[in-house]
């Protein structure tokens, strides 16, 4: 939207700052000033008024025209002119030999065409006034003396703003609503607007009326106003308005016109013209009926769908409600009686029929970002005014109006000390008010801060945060003092969680997996198959999107699963998959748990070929993976333990569930359920694995690995081989093995490492049992162990083992 200097004077007293200061204003009150230019007349000493005394056609060229025109100066001068609009007695802008033009070309005595001419007479567009009508500036309304200077009649050049206006201040697209926030800014007074025309309005038209009836339909226009004027005389603007008009970019058509316009950049508040003796007997806005055609004013003919909101009268439709009016309706020269329309159409519709007849205007850009409705009654008095005024228009009646203004003003309380706590400075309460009451709004104390009453023109303040908005566009962002935030930052635990990702990442991308990423929403029905729990058991949304997308994900090993299905059905690599993410699990207390959760998922045998073996994925590289993701969540694998897994995601006595004595850990892993993955269509069988973390368990830090020294000594390696029951685990064992090693190296040596290397079952050994081997190993900092220790320490070992029920050490 173009505002000019000049304009922004007329609501405010503008002494002492300059359009520069206003263009470094505007952005900091959210209106993005785009270009700054200058709209006026330069310059030009040589530019004169001159008058056509006569004229004749060129003897050489039929559109030219050879003129005897008089600038005073005692002597007729001959120029030479191709425009066609002007008469014999009109006063014109000449301008003079040596004259350099706005675009930089300078006058000088030429010939044209073999007929010489000393000078030139000019158009709006040639001395940078805008485009005007075609032809030559005709001045002989103003019956300027001959020779007068031209700078003399426009004055000073003024300066246009070009701002960029929010969708959500409509009350900006009019250049009081710019005043207004540019006075709260500088501390300035906004100056009353003067309206002569008396408020009123009337539920139906009076006998002095030009129509019958003003119906709306509330559903496209809760507020319709009509206003009779007649005796209207049809004619040139003066040129002050045509002057405000080009400023903003508009072209000057006719007085009637031209006051519509005007008013429209004033207040924002569009308005439109009828040619009263053009309509039939009354006026309705309604929907448009099937096959209803306009031609608008621009010309253009538009095919109406239904359901278009149009003005019409009791034959056919005069304007695209909102949009712009039609060419048989429009005011002409000949007009003597107008129908003034003022209303307010709802946003949405008037967005939804620009679109779909294709059209944008001044006026659609303006309803559609919603107008005052208190406005409307207003804009028609101030466009009756200048009617009188400029063309001599006698009302007939008050405005009728059908409909209330759908929007009133908004109260909203302001606790004490709102505003200073959500911009976290001191901020003085009668600081707060000051502000408020310099952007129109009326507050008064409450019990508990204010009473802040929001005019019905900012539709976009509703709540207190719009309000701390205000006062901070009003106060200025430059006056809160800079500071450190307040705000607390991102906890370790988020750190810690982001940190065991990008690890956990790494680590199984090195071991052959792809990562990928699924939705956590997921069917119950498929949770239900998977994970054998009832729809207790789940965690349901309230409106799901899809029919698919019900329940929030318990698990990732299922979407694991069914994008290897996917991969293998269309021959696509690859066939080991892994993801990290969050899984949801309800507890006993009626609350939602989010765990961290790692899992992948590979085919067990390899199903590409090869020339050379490869060894399929067992159970072992399952469990080693789950041990490495919990060691790197900080679980120490001392912590964990494996269990039988049987139900729900896992194949019956080929899976084992993580246990960690800590709590901080669970998980599982071994072959998928057998009926399940081959209903997914995967032949062969599917090994995965998963390991949960609740957010907690990273809110500690990790500690920081420190390097020890390495023993320049060599270690001392101990075999022990124990019968155990079948169904005890091998983790198990080993934890006794290390117990009882590390309690015989004690703070003498240090125990290295405990391997299991064998695992016998066979002859020689009792009905349900099997023999485990294990590798210890220790190693002294300072010498070398004797064989009398490493013997002694075996026999701790041996003597725990001994404890577990059952066990028999192999001598």
């Amino acid at each position: 939207m173009k505002v000019s200097f000049q304009a922004l004077s007329r609501h405010l007293d503008l002494a002492g700052v300059t359009a520069e200061r206003v263009a470094e204003v505007l952005p900091m009150l959210g209106l993005e000033v785009e270009s700054v230019t200058t709209f006026g007349l330069a310059p030009l000493p040589l530019v004169v008024v001159g008058e056509i005394k006569s004229f004749d056609k060129h003897p050489k060229a039929d559109r030219l025209s050879v003129c005897q025109v008089d600038v005073g100066d005692g002597a007729i001068r001959q120029i030479v002119c191709g425009a066609k609009n002007f008469k014999a007695g009109d006063r014109v802008p000449v301008a003079l030999p040596g004259t350099v033009m706005p675009s930089g070309f300078t006058i000088s005595v030429s010939k044209l065409r073999d007929v010489d001419s000393a000078g030139m007479m000019c158009s709006s567009e040639e001395l940078g006034l805008g485009k005007g009508e075609d032809g030559l500036l005709i001045l002989t309304p103003r019956q300027p003396a001959l020779g007068t200077p031209l700078n003399s009649l426009f004055g000073a050049p003024d300066t246009v703003l070009e701002i960029s206006v929010t969708p959500n201040r409509g009350d900006c697209l009019g250049i009081r609503g710019v005043a207004r926030d540019l006075a709260a800014a500088l501390g300035l007074t906004l100056k009353p607007l003067t309206v002569k025309t008396p408020a009123g309005l009337a539920a139906a038209p009076s006998a002095a009326d030009a129509v019958k009836f003003v119906r709306s339909s509330s559903e496209f226009c809760p507020y319709y106003t009509l206003r009779t004027l007649k005796n209207v005389k049809v004619g040139p603007s003066p040129e002050w308005l045509r002057r405000d008009l080009e400023a903003a970019g508009l072209r000057p058509i006719n007085n009637v016109v031209d006051i519509t316009n005007w008013v429209l950049l004033e207040l924002g508040q569009p308005l439109h013209a009828f040619d009263a003796k053009k309509v039939s007997e009354g006026i309705e806005a309604r929907p448009a009926r099937e096959g209803e055609e306009i031609v608008l004013l621009d010309g253009k003919k538009v095919k109406l769908e239904t359901g278009v909101c149009v003005i019409a009268d009791a034959q056919r439709p005069l304007v695209v409600a909102g949009v712009m009016g039609g060419a048989e309706s429009g005011v002409t020269d000949s007009t003597t009686e107008v129908l003034l329309e003022a209303a307010w159409f709802r946003p949405g519709e008037i967005r939804r029929v620009a679109r779909r007849i294709g059209v944008s205007t001044d006026s659609s850009h303006r309803f559609a970002r919603d107008v005052d409705p208190a406005g409307v009654e207003l804009a028609s008095r101030l466009a009756t005014d200048l009617l009188i005024e400029l063309a001599g228009a006698q009302p007939a009646g008050p405005t009728v109006a059908v409909g209330q203004p759908p929007r009133a003003d908004v109260t909203i309380e302001l606790p004490a000390g709102y505003v200073a706590a959500k911009l976290g400075t001191p901020i003085a309460d009668a600081d707060v008010s000051a502000a408020f009451a310099r952007l129109g709004f009326t507050v008064k104390a409450s019990a508990t801060g204010f009473s802040v009453l929001v005019p019905s023109f900012r539709s976009d303040v509703t709540r207190p945060i719009d309000l701390v908005e205000e006062f901070i566009r009003i106060h200025g962002t430059d006056k809160v003092p800079a500071g450190r935030p307040i705000a607390p930052l991102p906890g370790d635990e988020d750190a810690l969680t982001s940190v065991f990702t990008r690890e956990v990442s790494a680590r199984l991308v090195g071991a052959g997996f792809t990562e990928c990423c699924h939705y956590s929403l997921r069917d119950a029905a498929e949770l239900e198959r998977t994970l054998g729990a009832d729809k207790a058991a789940l965690v349901a949304m309230d409106n799901p999107l899809t029919a698919e997308q019900t329940h929030l994900r318990a698990s990732l090993v299922p979407g694991l699963a069914g994008a290897l299905a996917l991969n293998l059905s269309v021959h696509a690599d690859p066939h080991g998959l892994f993801e990290v993410g969050t899984v949801f699990r309800p507890q006993a207390d009626g609350t939602v748990r989010e765990f961290i959760s790692v899992a992948f998922a590979i085919v067990a045998e390899p199903v590409t070929r090869s020339w050379k073996s490869r060894e399929a994925f067992d159970g072992l590289r399952a469990k080693r993976l789950l041990q490495d993701a919990a060691a790197l969540a900080g679980v120490a694998s001392v912590r964990l333990s494996f269990a039988a897994a049987n139900g729900g995601l896992w194949q019956a006595d080929h899976a084992a569930a993580l246990v960690d004595r800590g709590r901080a850990a669970e998980g599982a892993c071994g072959v998928l359920d057998l009926r399940w993955t081959r209903s997914l269509g995967l032949k062969s069988s599917v090994i995965a694995g998963e390991v949960c973390f609740p957010r907690s368990a990273f809110a500690e830090a990790r500690k920081i690995p420190r390097f020890e020294a390495f023993s320049s000594f060599p270690p001392v390696t101990k075999d022990v081989a124990v019968i155990v029951p079948v169904d005890v685990a091998a983790a198990e064992v080993e934890s006794r093995v290390r117990q009882g090693a590390a309690k015989a190296a004690g703070k003498e040596f240090a125990l290295e490492s405990v391997n299991c290397f064998d695992v016998f079952t066979g002859p020689g050994l009792p009905e349900g049992h099997r023999s485990l081997a294990f590798e210890i190993r220790w190693r002294h900092a300072a010498r070398t162990l004797t064989d009398e220790e490493t013997n002694q320490a075996l026999g701790v070992v041996i003597a725990t083992l001994e404890k577990g029920a059952g066990w028999t050490v192999r001598r």
